[in-house]
């Protein structure tokens, strides 16, 4: 076997030689979180770019930006992914709701609750008050600043109050239709029922209109985009992100991604928007009812589903992949408290039928419990297909390619291609060789990553052979994931004497 050099030549004088030379690197990629979202007024980033996050939330995406929001949700969720933005222009006409002070309440300090049950506001009505000054009170208090729990940030709001006479008039920083499907005032939480509820008359007006997704996304770099969390959950933006998706699928990029956005509707509602849609890079979680708005809900699952399934993860931690979601708190999501707001189980089996992923409340806060993709039917044949209904298997299939890609690459990179009718040799490659490589990286996956599993059935049915193309080897292999343990059916069958009873 002939060892080659890279620097050592021909050398005649006596003496010890040495060239350092790279070997096969460990694995390690970089994985980015990004977050196209609307700015408010008093922005000063660039738009229509992705860049790098900012700490100073107001200053750089404006005051209540529905952006800056969703990224102080996301950050205090999971504050170590490498979180990017792409700021986009305020579009549409803006939601608000009218609150109507139609007779006073009693005097004393009384609560309301803006948008969750987290931002608590109050007033304090006494005898001199007149149905126009509750009001000012109340678009006052709407106008206070709120420090959510774990933020260290006092931050304005994602609505601005206005009073005029008996009215205080709640209205989003942003324009669109993303606030539309919430509760964005509520008289009531855990219970306590405020003295203003019998007072007041509200009337809310939705929200339309949103960006040119497509357009927008020409403007993101070139990094590794493995999650995408959209503010925006209609059709036409969820298109163009799997779009965009499925140019970075492809096999010259291999740079895999998914897109997750939040609703909150009725079985019903829900399940009719899940079962149009039929793709492996979307995920939409849904709650029945939630005073959170659609897009903060997006924001917590997206950076907890971008945690477990961290591209970036060494092989020895990889395991995560393969199991189950179930109980896992999203961080930073206040949850409905009512059990009438909450799914019933036959509800969310219904919608895992619907490419929905339910999630789970109890006493105000949420959980996931089984996430799968909108992908319900196979193009060709319209029919039924499970291949990728649960967010693991694609994530694992994902993970294992581009593993082996540096596995096999690194190994057989800059070598000369021959038949395997050669004898092996160094700095050579025939199919052979190339096969016991790729068998090695899919123990390795099996062995330390433990998300794949028969090692045997996977190098029976690998196949490597050269191509018609002199420089070029083709594979085909079938990737047997691990999968998360979700289901235990028992059989119990009762009735029976003890053998060791029986006469």
């Amino acid at each position: 076997m002939t060892i080659s050099f890279d620097q050592i030549g021909p050398v005649r004088t006596p003496g010890y030689r040495n060239e350092f030379s790279l070997g096969r690197p460990p694995f390690a990629q970089g994985m980015q979180v990004l977050i196209p979202g609307p700015v408010a007024a008093g922005s000063t980033v660039p738009l229509g770019v992705s860049q790098r996050i900012r700490d100073d939330l107001e200053t750089a995406y404006g005051p209540g930006s529905l952006l800056g929001t969703m990224l102080n949700y996301a950050r205090l969720a999971r504050p170590y992914l490498d979180f990017r933005v792409l700021p986009l222009a305020d579009t549409g006409t803006k939601a608000k709701l009218d609150v109507k002070v139609d007779t006073l309440p009693p005097p004393g300090t009384w609560p309301f609750w803006l948008f969750s049950n987290n931002r608590r506001r109050q007033i304090t009505v006494t005898a001199a008050d007149t149905v126009n000054t509750v009001a000012a009170k109340i678009a006052a208090a709407v106008n206070q600043r709120v420090t959510i729990p774990g933020d260290s940030k006092s931050l304005v709001d994602m609505a601005i109050g206005t009073a005029a006479t008996d009215t205080a008039t709640i209205t989003a920083r942003n324009g669109g239709a993303m606030l539309n499907n919430t509760t964005w005032l509520s008289f009531k939480s855990r219970g306590e029922t405020s003295p203003l509820a019998a007072c007041c008359t509200l009337t809310f007006t939705a929200g339309t209109g949103g960006p040119d997704m497509a357009a927008a996304l020409a403007g993101v770099g070139t990094g590794y985009f493995a999650w995408v969390i959209s503010a925006y959950r209609d059709a036409t933006s969820l298109t163009a992100i799997d779009a965009w998706l499925e140019e970075q699928w492809g096999p010259l990029a291999m740079r895999y991604g998914w897109a997750s956005a939040g609703i909150i509707g009725s079985q019903a509602s829900v399940a009719a928007i899940g079962d149009a849609m039929n793709d492996r890079k979307r995920v939409l979680p849904a709650l029945k009812s939630s005073s959170e708005p659609e897009p903060i809900m997006a924001a917590c699952v997206g950076a907890e589903l971008a945690f477990v399934f961290d591209f970036a993860r060494s092989i020895t931690e990889v395991q995560i992949f393969a199991r189950g979601l179930t109980g896992r708190e999203v961080k930073g999501l206040t949850g409905p408290w009512e059990s009438d707001d909450v799914y019933s189980e036959p509800q969310r089996n219904l919608l895992y039928f619907d490419g929905i992923s339910p999630l789970d409340a109890k006493e105000g806060k949420v959980y996931l419990e089984r996430v799968i993709t909108t992908f319900q039917r196979r193009a060709s044949t319209g029919l039924e297909d499970i291949s990728y209904l649960d967010i693991n298997g694609p994530c694992i299939d994902a993970y294992t390619v581009q593993y082996q890609r540096h596995y096999v690459w690194n190994t057989h990179q800059n070598t000369t291609l021959v038949g395997d009718q050669e004898d092996f040799a160094e700095g050579q490659t025939r199919p052979q060789d190339l096969h016991k490589t790729i068998v090695a990286s899919y123990t390795d996956l099996n062995r330390r990553g433990r998300i794949v599993q028969d090692v045997q059935s996977f190098e029976q049915n690998l196949r490597v052979e050269l191509s018609d193309d002199p420089v070029r080897a083709n594979a085909e292999q079938r990737i047997y994931r691990a999968n998360p343990f979700y289901i235990m059916a028992t059989k119990s069958i009762v009735g029976e004497l003890a053998p060791g009873a029986q006469a």
